[in-house]
């Protein structure tokens, strides 16, 4: 068997010795953190890859090197490697249970990576909870909603629960439901509104705009109008618009 290696620079202080090189690898772990950190984001950010990835990398080299950074410790201590090895395969099957959910979260998040169905910068709904992805990572993905509150979701609850995907494609529809007065005659109203709507210049050429009826109450007809745009961001704005063009249509007719 071979000798293990004197660490100790300080042999009438033992603990003096071993605590210096625990803090030298701690420090060592530290940077090594920092700087796959940075070379990942310049990396990434030259070869234009997405965000997503770009964190997920990084929770994988962290988590790495967070895992030779503790072996290294325990080898500077005098802990037997090869027996915790096996020491770990024996109790392996109760901490796998213990930290099933971790596991299951980690997995989930491989899987949703490579499923590409959510993206750092995307607009998503699950569990009633909306927001803006603003990063992914292993085990959790962080949301913000537009109250600006920051919601942490594990990634099993993505894997198990639908979820909305509400930037996914290029183009989204906005709907807007109005209650149009009996004395306007509904076709009329329709023919001149979805020519307007056509001109507003954020409606997509190539995506018609529309007027369906929804029910009839004592208020009138409500009407479902939509539209077509291609800036999610402005969705509320392009509804601010549907909703004065509706508004001065009304005025001319009624």
């Amino acid at each position: 068997m071979r000798d293990k290696m004197n660490l100790n620079i300080f042999p009438q202080y033992p603990f003096i010795g071993l605590f210096i090189y625990i803090v030298i690898i701690l420090i060592a772990t530290l940077l090594a953190v920092k700087i796959s950190s940075f070379l990942i984001n310049r990396v990434t950010k030259k070869f234009e890859i997405e965000l997503t990835f770009n964190y997920l990398l990084k929770d994988l080299v962290k988590y790495s090197i967070y895992i030779i950074a503790f072996l290294m410790i325990l080898e500077v201590v005098g802990v037997d490697i090869n027996a915790l090895i096996v020491s770990v395969g024996v109790v392996g099957i109760t901490l796998g249970f213990a930290a099933r959910d971790v596991i299951s979260s980690f997995v989930s998040g491989i899987f949703i990576l490579a499923d590409k169905t959510v993206k750092v910068g995307e607009v998503i709904e699950v569990d009633n909870i909306k927001g803006k992805v603003t990063k992914m990572g292993f085990r959790t993905t962080t949301i913000v909603t537009p109250d600006n509150l920051i919601v942490t979701i594990p990634n099993t609850v993505l894997a198990k629960n639908p979820y909305i995907n509400y930037t996914f494609f290029d183009k989204y529809r906005i709907d807007l439901e109005v209650i149009i007065p009996f004395n306007i005659d509904i076709n009329n109203f329709e023919r001149v509104l979805v020519q307007r709507i056509s001109n507003l210049n954020w409606v997509l050429i190539d995506s018609s705009a529309k007027v369906d009826v929804v029910e009839m109450n004592e208020n009138g007809v409500k009407v479902k109008i939509s539209a077509w745009g291609e800036n999610y961001s402005r969705i509320d704005c392009y509804r601010l618009d549907l909703a004065n063009e509706v508004r001065k249509l009304i005025g001319e007719m009624d």
